[in-house]
């Protein structure tokens, strides 16, 4: 999901390598020259014979990738030139690409991403193209604006961003005559009565203090604090040295200290949080919006068969987030950036065929048509007890709807509601600007970040002199440096 909204260390060397080709190809220091700026969409484009692709998320080999990639072929009479890249190795297998010179003409960047690849040269500059695109014209606007930097658009957002929004056992609340909490107060209470449940009970849980995307899985604590670069009044600053990150170290503090929190937050990962809520244990977990509702409330139905599910929305103290979407970008190096924006970029958010095949797959296989001509999800080839819920861009996250005569997908009403809590309950988050300094020290600020917080939540030091050591061990990090640079674009 939601990757860190941070910019992340990429390697140096390959760095060098991928400005020095770019050098080479006539570009200084963006990639826009390699489109003389020209739209192109209106106008006539050679098809290609192949394009090379890469993406990180959606299918796998052995739920149907290759055939996807053959129904592609069949439709467009285009050839993908790609292989699956697991999650993991994904980016570094993007920047060795780089270095060689032999980079996808398409490849999805992560939220993360997005702002240091472009500040590297190595994505075209779409705005022109999208700005002269029927198609482009036809997506959720607000959308498209959240993935710009500094005005400009280097990727076209895969699906909407989506966020967490907090689900709770709604048979707990009920045993206990509880409502929804509406405040912090009331959402600790929560908590507490959930304790009373049993020795085995977490009334809490959350993967990481810090590390991955925490203030994400942490609204109700972090509140309108974040551990991230944030603005206020219109500057980047630090969140850690915010004066509102006391109020919400004490806050994680004390309910730690209360047995409120799953002790193993520090180690947990979004996988373990997820077996923990499944187990029927946990009381409450933020999680994301969408798909997920249904899948938490039918997985803990599994073990617990009168378990009902809730989300609840944001408290009165705080809001939900939506993050930036990842995208699909054009390489720098791509011989045909104005075919692979054309007949790949465009085809995939046509409303239409394009949309049809990266929301919903191969028919037959991922999805077919009822009696009535609605579109259902079909059995996962690799997991016959789950459903397909996407090809590669969700339909209930989808930027452009798909509009063709007589389309009908219809969405499970936990879905449908969890998003609409989101809607109502959250702020859009913004890309982090490039810092050259940022991306020396990221690793170790990081890593900073998650000692500093985890050593007060488990009250080893006090929150003063926690974050005290902080920001005299950031600042030798250079921290200052980087608030400049973030401050000078």
């Amino acid at each position: 999901m939601q990757k860190r909204l941070r910019t992340v260390l990429v390697g140096s060397l390959v760095l060098a390598t991928m400005a020095t080709g770019l050098t080479g190809c006539g570009s200084s220091n963006t990639a826009s020259s390699n489109t003389g700026g020209v739209a192109s969409s209106t106008g006539e484009v050679a098809k290609p014979e192949s394009l090379k692709f890469a993406i990180n998320v959606g299918l796998k080999t052995d739920d149907g990738f290759n055939e996807w990639r053959e129904e592609f072929k069949k439709l467009t009479g285009i050839t993908l030139d790609t292989n699956y890249m697991e999650a993991n190795e994904y980016y570094k297998n993007i920047e060795l690409k780089f270095a060689s010179g032999d980079t996808p003409d398409v490849f999805a960047v992560g939220n993360d991403k997005i702002a240091v690849y472009a500040g590297q040269g190595a994505l075209v500059d779409l705005t022109e193209m999208v700005e002269n695109s029927e198609v482009m014209a036809k997506m959720d606007q607000e959308i498209l604006d959240s993935v710009k930097v500094n005005g400009k658009i280097y990727g076209i957002p895969l699906e909407g961003g989506g966020g967490t929004v907090t689900y709770v056992r709604q048979d707990w609340l009920d045993q206990l005559g509880l409502d929804v909490p509406t405040n912090y107060d009331e959402f600790i209470e929560m908590l507490r009565a959930f304790k009373t449940l049993g020795n085995d009970v977490i009334p809490f849980t959350a993967p990481g203090l810090v590390e991955n995307q925490a203030e994400y899985y942490l609204r109700e604590f972090y509140q309108d604090a974040s551990p991230e670069f944030t603005k206020v009044d219109g500057k980047w600053v630090d969140g850690m040295s915010q004066p509102n990150m006391v109020d919400a170290l004490n806050r994680l503090r004390d309910a730690y200290a209360e047995g409120l929190i799953d002790v193993e937050i520090i180690t947990n990962k979004t996988s373990t949080c997820r077996d923990k809520w499944y187990s029927g244990d946990v009381g409450v977990f933020t999680y994301w919006a969408g798909n997920w509702y249904a899948s938490l409330e039918n997985r803990v139905q599994e073990i617990t068969p009168g378990a009902k599910v809730t989300a609840m929305p944001a408290i009165e103290e705080t809001h939900y987030i939506e993050r930036v979407p990842a995208v699909l970008s054009i390489s720098s190096l791509a011989k045909q950036p104005e075919a692979a924006f054309k007949y790949l970029l465009e085809y995939a958010a046509d409303g239409a065929e394009g949309s049809t095949l990266f929301q919903h797959g191969v028919e037959g296989l991922h999805y077919q048509y009822t009696d009535t001509g609605a579109v259902e999800a079909l059995a996962k080839p690799s997991k016959p007890e789950e459903l397909m819920e996407k090809a590669f861009i969700s339909p209930v996250l989808t930027t452009t709807p798909i509009t063709t005569e007589g389309y009908n997908f219809e969405v499970d009403e936990r879905i449908e509601q969890s998003l609409q809590v989101l809607k109502e309950n959250s702020v859009k988050a913004e890309i982090v600007p490039v810092s050259k300094t940022l991306s020396k020290i990221n690793a170790d600020l990081l890593a900073l970040k998650e000692k500093t917080v985890a050593s007060i939540v488990m009250g080893q030091v006090s929150v003063e002199e926690g974050l005290a050591k902080y920001q005299a061990e950031s600042v030798n990090l250079g921290i200052e440096k980087v608030i400049e640079e973030l401050n000078a674009q």
